[in-house]
């Protein structure tokens, strides 16, 4: 039953005839009603670090295009670009990269959706959709080169150190994560940024309403926000509170400071998002519960024929990890392959390292899909279909997934 009401969702989600927050919350109520899984499971994701970060840098992001702030950044991405579609998301990805490998990367994406959109409205001849995805992508990469760049890779390290005494450091994935970000922005600029001419070319994205007026600098809000900003940062880097949390704390600075008033920011937040990346956790859980991805793994196990080549073996590990990882969680993929990486690589006489940081890097870089993080769910709001993302990144999902083997076999040995 799990995997029918699944299936079901997600060929909704292509068709996309139905709001995707309509269809998550109809697959969670349908797994609650037939006792999947309890009403506490299939809606905990409402008090999941990822919605509440994403609430909060909404908040934050409003209040970051409203002060100006969002207009000065745009003018100096603008300056450094030249105005130029490649040049904007060459300079844009590149600031976005070298944020994700320090901050939490779903605020950062946050940010540049913000400055995506800010640039559009500002250069007629920008697409807002032929900017804004390459430059998520290259942030998701960004946040691969640290520790702490992505949730998942933290959870990968606890799991890690658990299992083997040994988790990952904070620059451990540098070099390969370096390698994977420059190829992977050469192949946004040779290959993706032609494809999406084409795709977007007869259309704009969502509506972009200019308004008449000049958007002055305000520079009380702009201390307020700077302010709530500097305390998300405090948040993440030291890990005193949840990233859920700091971001609700830079929120209620920016509304307790008056950078933006509660009433018309509450009415600004795609709640559509917020409600669908909720129930998107929910349908996770269901999932992981069945057992069915567990089954899937065994499976796997049991078809391979013995003395596999620890390459072909570390391969199938990492498709595994990205296909899943392409449909729900990136953190609950890595808690769901990772014991069985570890202990398949151990049983067949390998070491564990190269597959632990295979899996890590799989589920990070799991790009084909809205449904694999957060990050790249919220770009549905600037007119993204279930589809283009589909249809936008194959070609660049099967490069990242080449890079990871190849890098991976480079750097570790078996």
């Amino acid at each position: 039953m799990v995997e029918l009401i699944f299936g079901i969702c997600i060929v909704l989600f292509v068709v996309d005839i139905f709001p995707a927050a309509s269809v998550s919350l109809a697959c969670c109520t349908a797994f609650a009603a037939l006792d999947i899984c309890s009403v506490t499971e299939a809606f905990a994701g409402f008090s999941n670090d990822i919605v509440l970060v994403v609430f909060g840098t909404e908040i934050f992001g409003i209040a970051y295009q409203e002060s100006g702030l969002s207009r000065l950044t745009a003018r100096k991405i603008t300056a450094l670009s030249k105005g130029k579609e490649k040049n904007i998301i060459i300079a844009a990805g590149v600031i976005a990269a070298a944020l994700s490998a320090f901050l939490n990367n779903q605020v950062v994406c946050s940010l540049m959706l913000v400055i995506c959109i800010t640039l559009a409205k500002e250069l007629k001849n920008i697409n807002v959709l032929n900017i804004t995805l390459p430059v998520i992508y290259l942030a998701i990469l960004g946040g691969q080169c640290t520790l702490i760049g992505a949730p998942a890779t933290l959870v990968a390290s606890s799991m890690a150190e658990g299992a083997t005494g040994k988790g990952i450091s904070m620059f451990e994935l540098l070099p390969m994560g370096a390698i994977i970000l420059c190829a992977g922005l050469l192949y946004i600029c040779v290959f993706s940024h032609r494809k999406g001419e084409k795709m977007w070319k007869t259309r704009g994205g969502f509506d972009l309403i200019v308004s008449e007026e000049t958007l002055e600098v305000d520079r009380k809000k702009c201390a307020v926000t700077l302010c709530a900003g500097a305390a998300m940062l405090i948040g993440f880097v030291t890990g005193v509170v949840s990233v859920g949390i700091a971001s609700l704390v830079g929120a209620l600075i920016c509304l307790f400071g008056k950078a933006v008033k509660q009433k018309e920011s509450f009415a600004k937040i795609d709640w559509n998002i917020l409600i669908w990346l909720g129930c998107s956790i929910g349908m996770a859980n269901a999932l992981n519960k069945s057992g069915r991805i567990q089954d899937l793994c065994e499976y796997i196990s049991a078809v391979l024929p013995e003395n596999t080549s620890p390459v072909l073996l570390l391969a199938a590990i990492v498709f595994v990890t990205m296909a899943i990882s392409n449909l729900i969680s990136n953190t609950t993929t890595v808690m769901m392959i990772m014991p069985f990486a570890i202990d398949l690589a151990q049983r067949c006489g390998y070491s564990a390292r190269p597959f632990i940081i295979g899996v890590t890097l799989a589920s990070g870089l799991a790009v084909l899909t809205p449904l694999s993080c957060g990050f790249i769910g919220m770009t549905t709001r600037v007119g993204y279909k279930f589809s283009d993302y589909v249809r936008y990144g194959a070609g660049f999902q099967l490069f990242l997934y080449v890079l990871t083997v190849l890098s991976t076999c480079l750097f570790y040995s078996f």
